[in-house]
């Protein structure tokens, strides 16, 4: 019994050094601001990270730790990422919810998000204060499975393709609108682009 008990006991810390030595940490900066761009062939101003839109990708794998150095560059608003579909256990100051996990962060200011993905899938993070995400602060965030683990399913690639509505009304205009009495509705999205290609009005395609 003693010895079953000591075979079990070094399985056991044998599987977690593993993981330990599997597992990375991924250290991202990001500056999030306002920016000209051309989302549909008719420039505007959107909300970019790193001079991105849509923000960029994370990719990471089951078992690894996200840092994110996250600086507001807004100059009158404060900003704040959800993770979305990311369980943030043990972490919940992570979580991105202004005002309920987390304040937000003040223009200037630089808040490090720090936190574990420990399921294997496609997520996506985007702003969570006030009308952020339609102004654009979104992007992906993919998990693979952790070394030594199978897909449950076969498949020969993956491609990633994110959607969104888009309004050529500004994040602003929108949130004086819907937030108005008496209500006033902002309509249905002028398109919904894709983060690769897309078309609107125009006789040409608009990379992202």
């Amino acid at each position: 019994m003693v010895y079953r008990d000591r075979l079990i006991l070094i399985t056991c810390f044998s599987f977690l050094i593993q993981l330990c030595l599997a597992a990375k940490t991924r250290h991202f900066k990001w500056e999030v601001e306002y920016m000209y761009w051309s989302p549909d062939c008719l420039e505007g101003v959107v909300m970019g990270i790193n001079g991105q839109f849509p923000g960029p990708t994370i990719r990471a794998v089951a078992g690894d730790t996200i840092v994110v150095d996250l600086t507001n560059k807004l100059h009158t608003e404060g900003v704040v990422i959800h993770w979305h579909g990311i369980r943030q256990l043990g972490t919940p100051w992570a979580d991105g919810t202004a005002s309920i996990s987390q304040c937000a962060i003040n223009p200037g200011e630089t808040f490090v998000y720090r936190y574990k993905v420990d399921k294997a899938g496609t997520y996506f993070y985007h702003g969570h204060f006030g009308m952020q995400r339609s102004a654009g602060l979104y992007g992906s965030l993919i998990v693979e499975v952790g070394e030594g683990e199978k897909e449950p399913f076969h498949y020969d690639g993956d491609f990633n393709l994110l959607l969104s509505d888009w309004w050529h009304k500004g994040s602003l205009e929108q949130e004086v609108a819907l937030s108005s009495k008496p209500f006033r509705w902002i309509g249905e999205p002028q398109v919904t682009p894709l983060n690769l290609i897309m078309s609107f009005g125009c006789h040409k395609f608009c990379i992202l």
